[in-house]
């Protein structure tokens, strides 16, 4: 079975952590080797912008991948010339529909 680990700006410290504003996901399939992980920022806040690496490893070896998140303010975001912001469609999780895990 494959892991997936979560780290931040190059820290030892395993996310999600303490902070229950970041949780971490995976789910298999859709072949049963396959392993699919993400990382979920809820309530996003200054202090989350940073480098996020993801490690996957399994018994074939490892690898890694990382993204840079950058915060911007309203005032920042109107400086880059967005004029306005579009709402999100929220849909509440139990009326969501289901997706089928494999394993």
């Amino acid at each position: 079975m494959a892991s997936i680990e979560w780290r931040k700006d190059g820290l030892d410290i395993q996310l999600p952590g303490d902070d229950p504003h970041i949780s971490v996901q995976f789910r298999g399939g859709p072949q049963k080797f396959e392993v699919t992980g993400w990382l979920q920022i809820q309530a996003l806040r200054p202090s989350d912008e940073g480098t996020y690496r993801c490690l996957a490893r399994n018994a074939l070896g490892q690898v890694e991948a990382s993204a840079t998140l950058t915060v911007l303010t309203v005032d920042q975001l109107n400086a880059t010339g967005f004029s306005q912001l579009q709402s999100m469609n929220l849909v509440p999780e139990e009326e969501a529909e289901s997706e089928e895990d494999y394993y």
